[in-house]
C-alpha cells in the first residue's frame, strides 16, 4: 500500500448499483453522478477508502439525509485522482490530502460550499490551517478534512526497555541497551520512510532546514544535498534493518511473529493489534524530532450534476453520529473533535478526541516538489538497491 495510502482494502466492500449494473450487462443504462435515484431519491456517487463502504457507515449517511450513496472502493489516491481526471462519474472522491493540489491544479474539484457543510468549523483548528497552506485558492477551501492518523514507531516492551521516544532508536546503535541490528523495520516506501530520515538529521545535526522542507510550502521542498544526506543515512542504516514492509497487514503478522523489535508504523496498526489481536506487549510513540500525520480529504467533481448535495454528504462525514461509524470502521480518529461524544470510553482511548497540544507536532505528508522530484526518486531507488 501506498500509506499514505491507507487504509488497506482487504477485498470487502460495498458493490454499487453502478457496478451491479455492468455485471448484468445493461449497456443502455447511463448512471449519471449525482442523478436522480427511485422516488426522486438523490443518488451520490463516490470513490473512497473501503471503510467507508461498510453498511453502518452507509445506512447512517442515507438515513440522516434520504439519499442514496453508491460507494467504490479503492486503494489509492492516486486511482482517485485518475479516474475523476478521467471522466469517471463520481461526485464525491476522498483521497489523502497530499493529492488534493493535483485535482485542483487539474481543475477537477469545486470549493467548498460552507453553507452546507456546517461542521467545518468545528474541525481541529490544525486541519484547517493545513487546508489554508495546502489546498485554499483565491480565499476558497477545495476540500473537507474528514479523518486522520499518524506515523511515529512501536516497539516490542518485553525486549526494549523505556525511553524517550526519539528517532535515534533506528539510527544509533547505542541509544538504548537492546541489540537492534536486525530488529528494525521501515516502510517501504520513500514517501514515509525519506521524511523519518529528514526529521532525524534535523535533530542530529542541529540544522532545521530539513524540517522546514517538510513544512514551509506544500510540497516537501528539499535540495539535491538534503536528498544525497538522506540517502546516504538510509543506506547506512541497512545493517539495522530486518526488512523494509509494504503493508499494515505485514507488519501485525510480522511483529506478531517476532520477527522485529521495533518499526516504523502508523498508529492504526498498534490499534488493531491491542483492539483486535489482543496484543499487550507494544507501545507505539510519536518521537521527539515529530510525526508525518495523513488525513482524508473530501472533495467535490465540477462534474457532478448534484454539488449541494454532495457537499451535504460531506457535511455527514464529519458530524458526531456518522462520524463515529467511520472512526469505529477505520480505527482512526475523525478531524471533528466532537465526533468523540458518540464513542464509548474504550473507543474515545483508541481514536476519540486528541489533545489539540500533541497535533502541533504533527506534519502533513505532501508531494514532492517537481523540481528535485527526479533527484528524490532516483535516491529512494539507490537505497532499496
Amino acid at each position: 500500500m501506498s500509506r499514505q495510502e491507507r487504509p488497506d482494502d482487504d477485498g470487502s466492500r460495498r458493490i454499487s448499483r453502478r457496478s451491479y449494473l455492468a455485471a448484468v450487462g445493461a449497456s443502455t443504462t447511463a448512471f449519471a453522478a449525482g442523478c436522480t435515484g427511485d422516488g426522486g431519491t438523490d443518488t451520490i456517487n463516490v470513490i473512497t477508502w473501503n471503510d467507508f463502504a461498510q453498511d453502518p457507515v452507509v445506512n447512517s449517511v442515507e438515513e440522516n439525509l434520504d439519499v442514496n450513496v453508491e460507494i467504490t472502493t479503492s486503494t489509492s489516491s492516486t486511482e482517485m485522482f485518475t479516474r475523476l481526471n478521467e471522466g469517471d462519474d463520481f461526485d464525491i472522491a476522498v483521497p489523502n490530502n497530499n493529492l488534493v493540489p493535483r485535482f485542483l491544479s487539474a481543475d477537477l474539484i469545486e470549493p467548498v460550499d460552507m453553507d452546507v457543510v456546517s461542521n467545518y468549523g468545528d474541525i481541529y483548528e490544525k486541519f484547517r490551517s493545513f487546508v489554508d497552506q495546502q489546498f485554499t485558492q483565491d480565499g476558497d477551501a477545495f476540500g473537507v478534512p474528514i479523518r486522520w492518523g499518524w506515523y511515529g514507531y512501536a516497539y516490542n516492551t518485553d525486549e526494549v526497555p523505556d525511553h524517550d521516544p526519539s528517532y535515534r532508536i533506528m539510527f544509533e546503535e547505542d541509544y538504548v541497551d537492546t541489540d537492534l541490528d536486525s530488529q528494525i523495520v521501515m516502510y517501504d516506501e520513500a514517501a514515509k520512510t525519506m521524511p523519518v530520515a529528514a526529521l532525524y538529521l534535523a535533530e542530529a545535526r542541529d540544522d532545521p532546514s530539513y524540517e522546514e522542507a517538510l513544512t514551509q510550502d506544500d510540497r516537501m521542498t528539499f535540495t539535491e544535498q538534503q536528498i544525497q544526506d538522506m540517502r546516504d543515512l538510509l543506506i547506512d542504516q541497512k545493517p539495522r534493518l530486518e526488512g523494509y514492509i509494504s503493508s499494515d497487514t505485514t507488519f501485525i503478522q510480522e511483529f506478531q511473529q517476532g520477527s522485529f523489535l521495533v518499526g516504523h508504523s502508523g498508529r492504526n496498526e498498534i490499534v488493531r493489534l491491542q483492539e483486535n489481536q489482543g496484543v499487550e506487549n507494544v507501545e507505539f510513540v510519536v518521537p521527539q524530532e515529530g510525526a508525518m500525520a495523513w488525513y482524508e480529504t473530501a472533495v467535490v467533481a465540477s462534474a457532478s450534476d448534484n454539488v449541494e448535495t454532495a457537499w451535504e454528504v460531506v457535511n455527514e462525514y464529519i458530524s458526531p453520529g456518522t462520524g463515529a461509524e467511520l472512526a469505529r470502521a477505520g480505527k482512526s480518529p475523525s478531524c471533528n473533535p466532537n465526533v468523540a461524544d458518540e464513542l464509548n470510553e474504550t473507543e474515545q482511548e483508541l481514536y476519540g478526541r486528541i489533545d489539540p497540544q500533541r497535533i502541533e507536532r504533527f506534519i502533513p505528508f505532501k508531494d514532492i516538489d517537481p523540481d528535485v522530484a527526479d533527484a528524490y526518486n532516483n535516491a529512494w531507488e539507490e537505497v532499496k538497491s
